[in-house]
């Protein structure tokens, strides 16, 4: 399924200037009107003022509480965490009880007739189960601004080879916030059979200075350095050099791999102290014609931590023009502790992002204790 707010492979990057603002506005026309009445016993319903801050909710006793105290869900704005993993020091786990496949055509795009005459009465059915017992449950994990490795490289089943989609590129923000690089993906070696780690890399950065206007037409180059071991390694787009991941708080990319992921990292959120980010993916035709940072902050995400709520978006962005999110009533079930057989486990739906006044990065959200055949 497609995320308006993130890219699966690439946008334009008009379309990604457009998506900078994704959620905001305060008008009146949600994407639902709030029509829920008559909610079922021991259901409850919650509008999180989740707009400016994060809000923390224990899903047992139905409060927003401290995040010192037990919680189960963490809201901000169209962001929902789990506590565990990467996201919390709980064991909180989560799975996808209902995908809502009608609300999506045939090639993952949202299908705006089913999406614009849903309402929360007519998908309350979804949320009342019964549910099978998961086969697993899923906790928060690394997000990285630079999206999955799909968004930039290519894995070959049949020879294990890993390389680089070489038509993608990225707007980049380093650690210190205040320069900027339009990044190429140029060619990438990971000859996973090997047990040699990354073999090769190549990425290539027109860096914008602090201060200055444009993107250079002298490019630098991130290669892997001579000491490399196929693991992590760090680069300064400012200085142009190779940086030590461990003890530089000025490295602006990663590139590495660990277990059996690979990735790219920005200076940013859980992966470091800095304020880097990145846009989403862009085609680098596109991008190769734009000749400086275009000055709008909220097209630079962060790394974060997401899981169930992240790979299986619950929102579609701007249907029919309306720059507007839409929810897909999707039901996830949430388990307080995934190690605990008798923990508590939730159906929960989010079914609105505004509030009665029509004020965005407000969510809605409803849920009641379920028992998993």
């Amino acid at each position: 399924m497609k995320n308006p707010c993130v890219t699966s492979r690439w946008l334009p990057l008009a379309a990604v200037l457009a998506l900078a603002g994704c959620g905001g506005g305060s008008d009146n026309e949600p994407g639902l009107t709030s029509d829920n009445t008559g909610l079922p016993e021991g259901m409850v319903e919650k509008t999180l003022p989740a707009a400016s801050d994060e809000v923390y909710v224990n899903l047992e006793t139905g409060e927003l509480v401290d995040p010192s105290d037990t919680w189960h869900l963490k809201a901000s704005r169209l962001t929902f965490n789990l506590n565990g993993g990467e996201s919390g020091t709980g064991n909180v786990g989560g799975a996808l009880a209902v995908a809502q496949d009608d609300f999506y055509k045939d090639n993952g795009d949202p299908d705006e007739n089913v999406f614009t005459n849903a309402s929360a009465s007519s998908e309350l059915e979804h949320l009342l189960g019964p549910f099978e017992a998961p086969a697993a449950w899923q906790t928060d994990g690394l997000q990285s601004a630079f999206g999955s490795w799909e968004t930039w490289s290519s894995y070959d089943y049949s020879t294990g080879q890993i390389s680089a989609l070489s038509d993608i590129g990225y707007l980049v923000r380093s650690a210190e916030g205040n320069s900027f690089a339009r990044m190429k993906v140029v060619s990438f070696d990971f000859p996973t059979r090997a047990n040699q780690g990354i073999r090769d890399f190549e990425f290539e950065f027109s860096v914008q200075g602090a201060g200055e206007v444009a993107f250079s037409d002298q490019p630098v180059t991130f290669t892997p350095p001579a000491d490399y071991d196929g693991g992590d390694a760090c680069f300064d787009f400012d200085s142009g050099q190779v940086v030590d991941c461990d003890t530089s708080d000025t490295w602006d990319v990663m590139v590495g791999f660990s277990g059996y992921n690979w990735y790219l990292r920005s200076n940013s959120g859980p992966s470091g102290s800095g304020d880097g980010g990145a846009s989403g993916p862009i085609g680098w035709d596109e991008l190769d014609s734009y000749e400086a940072d275009p000055g709008v902050p909220q097209i630079y995400a962060q790394d974060s931590t997401g899981g169930v709520f992240s790979e299986h978006t619950w929102y579609a962005y701007n249907l029919l023009g309306n720059h507007k999110i839409w929810p897909n009533f999707r039901t996830y079930l949430i388990k307080a502790d995934i190690d605990e057989t008798e923990a508590s486990v939730w159906a929960l739906q989010i079914v609105n992002y505004y509030d009665d006044d029509g004020v965005s990065g407000n969510p809605t959200i409803r849920w009641h204790r379920v028992t998993l055949n």
